[in-house]
């Protein structure tokens, strides 16, 4: 048992130090006592393997080394598991494993074996390479967006229409694409051979088709509603209205001017043609009161007849406007944005 005695601040600053020091130092060692473990399964499976190797049982040594490798790394180890590959047919990953092995960086200090594991790595390697096949795939239609796998291995679109290292043998090259029914076919592939082959994906006739875009409706096109004669018949009683209010306002304006055209003479002290200075003056302004009133009550009397006829006269016709017969005269009223009046003929 170890016991810790904490008399000051200082000493239990010291106290925790020396906890933290000695769990620290006890992971470390847990640690390296796994690691230790860890080298230790990988050697014995590397000598399994090694063995089962130098026994012509490339299968069961696979298996082992593959264990020790992803243990623990060791040139020794790698470079016997891509001598198995590439003897089982594996010969594309073999020699990844065993080019790994060759551009491995050796300390000086190295073991010899892992120098000798090099050598050996790169004399396989030299008659290995030769051996891959390179396969083209291609896809028609390419715009369909297919995936492709050969023996079951997915191929990524860019290797799609290029040729791709791969394994002699026989393989199984399977294209598929949504929309599209499933394309296969199979190659074999002789050693070092070229090849290509060519995968045409057929639309699938029960495969769902999507609903066309829909499509935008044309914008309602503006048009005159027809012309009715209730429309007609609405226009013609506005007109006369609007020709009542002309005579009222002509007749008003006539019976206010007329009025004071009286007045103005019935302040006058001499005859109509004695009159001087500014007597003579007011004579005028009299008289062209009275010229007013005149024109006024003459207007607004037959804007007042027009604006009857019209009342009376409304929806008879939508072809022409209503025409009065006043004093042998043919009056017209007419009806404009900032005029009105009428028209007549002797």
């Amino acid at each position: 048992m170890i016991r810790f005695g904490f008399g000051s601040r200082r000493g239990l600053a010291r106290g925790v130090l020396a906890g933290v020091s000695l769990l620290a130092l006890t992971s470390l060692v847990h640690a390296q006592d796994q690691q230790a473990e860890n080298v230790a399964a990988a050697r014995s499976l590397g000598i399994q393997g090694v063995q089962l190797a130098d026994a012509g049982k490339c299968p069961e040594a696979i298996e082992k080394l593959s264990r020790a490798e992803s243990l623990y790394h060791a040139p020794t180890i790698l470079g016997r598991l891509g001598e198995c590959q590439v003897a089982v047919g594996q010969i594309v990953l073999g020699t990844e494993n065993l080019n790994r092995v060759v551009r491995e960086q050796l300390p000086p200090n190295a073991p010899k074996a892992f120098k000798a594991a090099q050598e050996r790595a790169a004399k396989v390697l030299e008659t290995a390479l030769p051996r891959i096949a390179r396969l083209t795939v291609n896809v028609e239609p390419l715009d369909a967006k297919p995936s492709v796998t050969v023996a079951g291995s997915p191929v990524p679109s860019a290797l799609i229409g290029v040729e791709r290292p791969t394994d002699p043998g026989k393989h199984v090259v399977v294209a598929t694409a949504g929309g599209y029914l499933e394309a296969r076919t199979e190659v074999e592939l002789a050693e070092g051979a070229h090849q290509a082959v060519t995968l045409k994906l057929v639309p699938d006739p029960s495969a769902a088709v999507a609903p066309p875009p829909p499509v935008a409706s044309p914008a309602p096109v503006s048009t005159a509603p027809p012309v009715d004669a209730a429309p007609e018949q609405g226009g013609g009683k506005t007109l006369a209205f609007v020709m009542l209010g002309v005579g009222g306002v002509g007749l008003v304006t006539g019976g206010v001017t007329g009025f004071l055209a009286i007045q103005k003479k019935g302040n006058l002290d001499c005859p109509d043609k004695t009159c001087t200075g500014s007597q003579a003056d007011e004579l005028d302004s009299a008289n062209t009161l009275a010229l007013v009133s005149t024109i006024g009550f003459g207007v607004g009397a037959a804007a007042a007849v027009v604006g009857v006829v019209l009342l009376a006269t409304s929806g008879s016709s939508a072809e022409k406007p209503a025409t009065a017969s006043i004093a042998g005269m043919q009056v017209t009223p007419y009806l404009g944005l900032r005029s009105a009046g009428i028209t007549g003929a002797f």
